[in-house]
């Protein structure tokens, strides 16, 4: 379920522009992971500066639940600012995506 995609800051920006404005987003490991626990996380967005211990727990929390995992090539400190917050984010969870089609971009990726 784990997808090292290789999305632009610029693409990935729009995305989560539109879902906070018409969707729901989580910042944040602990409540990320409480989300895919109780399986309301439709998606979650790893920063590529996260933490290892935090990224392996994850990717268990998201395999077990079956959440797709998206391993991003941006610093927590620009996923913050992508994420419309002045302050880093190592992890993004989508709880809603809205308007947005980031769930369809990545479904592609995950069965190859």
């Amino acid at each position: 379920m784990e997808m090292a995609v290789s999305i632009e800051p610029k693409e990935l920006k729009r995305h989560l522009e539109v879902i906070l404005r018409t969707g729901k987003l989580i910042l944040g490991f602990r409540q990320s992971y409480l989300s895919v626990l109780h399986r309301k996380s439709k998606l979650i967005i790893l920063a590529n500066n996260c933490p290892p211990n935090l990224r392996r727990e994850m990717e268990i929390a998201c395999k077990m639940s079956g959440v797709p995992l998206l391993r991003v090539d941006i610093p927590s400190r620009e996923l913050g600012y992508i994420a419309g917050k002045p302050f880093s984010a190592s992890v993004i969870s989508v709880i809603e995506p809205g308007s947005s089609n980031i769930l369809e971009l990545i479904a592609p990726e995950e069965e190859t």
